[in-house]
């Protein structure tokens, strides 16, 4: 019985590995995070290395007078060890592994506490804390992982998380470093996602705008229709009244004859003949 019991304990337990992989995970993330932002509240001074852990975070008591951030280190570096409890109850699996990491990066705790940086440099501490993440998973002993179909089957009993908050998925945090304009105060876990194509058999759905662009076309048609039909040829007649009389068209119309000069009736008598006798 010894050998067994030694052979027992010398074998390493693969949950417990992970379980154990997944706190220190958290407190890597937990610690770059109050780094970040204790160096940039404080640029003279630097947040320790050795404040890895915990307790040591909590005993840390070097913040130059500002009480408002030490109240606001103390509070999240409480909160934060309350993430090591969303891993090792229910599933255990390598995808349950990475999406509970990922959940921590769009937790409201954890965007209220960086609310302190700039835009950009959330968006580079979300990228490392990513990478810590990757590397963590590369570590991750998968020996005991389940099959693909009893995943699905137990993918309703996935417990929620410990502040009631939902799990994140992972394309979240994703989507945060993708974004060119990230805004870490919006919820991403609660986008909708793409429901792909739309079937052929299921009629499309017009808003408001399709129909204000068939009442402009159909507009336009009647107003095309009512200068042809109307307002040209009203215009041609007005025209054709102001031309002269020069520019009508006469080919089969006789020409006015011009009034004659009445012939004077009475004509001047002849006295030639008078003239040469006197």
């Amino acid at each position: 019985m010894l050998p067994l019991l030694l052979a027992a304990q010398s074998t390493p337990d693969p949950a417990a590995a992970n379980k154990r992989l997944f706190d220190r995970t958290v407190d890597e993330l937990n610690f770059r995070t109050m780094e970040t932002v204790y160096d940039k509240s404080f640029a003279r001074a630097k947040y320790p290395v050795s404040l890895r852990a915990t307790k040591a975070r909590a005993e840390f008591d070097t913040y130059f007078g500002r009480d408002d951030l030490k109240k606001l280190f103390r509070n999240y570096n409480g909160v934060s060890e309350r993430f090591k409890s969303r891993f090792g109850k229910g599933r255990t699996d390598l995808l349950e592994f990475e999406k509970q990491l990922n959940s921590l990066l769009v937790d409201r705790n954890f965007e209220f506490f960086i609310r302190v940086l700039p835009r950009d440099e959330r968006v580079a501490l979300v990228r490392t804390l990513q990478r810590v993440i990757k590397q963590s998973a590369a570590q991750f002993n998968a020996s005991q992982d389940p099959a693909p179909d009893e995943l699905a089957a137990d993918g309703a009993a996935v417990p929620p998380a410990a502040d009631g908050a939902a799990p994140a998925t992972l394309r979240g945090p994703a989507a945060v470093a993708e974004d060119p304009n990230p805004q870490p105060e919006a919820d991403l876990a609660s986008a909708p996602a793409y429901a792909g194509p739309r079937p052929l058999d299921v009629p499309a759905r017009h808003d408001w705008m399709d129909y204000l662009s068939l009442m402009l076309l159909i507009g336009s048609f009647l107003l095309l229709l009512y200068l042809v039909l109307s307002v040209a040829p009203a215009l041609q007649q007005r025209l054709d009244a102001l031309l002269p009389p020069s520019y009508a068209d006469s080919d089969n119309e006789p020409e006015p004859q011009r009034p004659r000069r009445a012939a004077s009736k009475a004509l001047p008598e002849d006295r030639y003949e008078e003239e040469e006798e006197s």
